[in-house]
């Protein structure tokens, strides 16, 4: 999609109404994949909402993992990554032996 939308004041209002609320923020953003957070946070963004539209990218990024793209964590120096698709999992190297 192209160019510009024109979206009726009150449906605007009634989605960032909806979608600006800090519970529904700290429960949903960690199950969203980066692409979705993105188009919502652009969305929220595009209606004003550059606040809410941060919020739902901060909580997002703290339980992404190492390798994906809103990581807020810092990797041990001795992990090495290992990426399969936008999951990151520990290498074998860095596994520990369950003994």
């Amino acid at each position: 999609m192209n160019g510009t939308v024109s979206i009726p004041a009150d449906a605007a209002h009634a989605f960032t109404d909806a979608w600006c609320n800090d519970i529904l923020t700290a429960d949903i953003a960690a199950t969203l994949g980066c692409t979705e957070v993105d188009a919502l946070a652009d969305l929220l963004r595009a209606l004003g909402a550059t606040q809410a539209a941060d919020e739902w990218i901060n909580a997002h990024g703290e339980d992404d993992e190492p390798g994906e793209r809103h990581f807020r964590g810092t990797v041990p120096a001795d992990a090495s990554l290992a990426v399969d698709g936008m999951r990151w999992r520990p290498a074998p190297a860095d596994r520990q032996d369950e003994r």
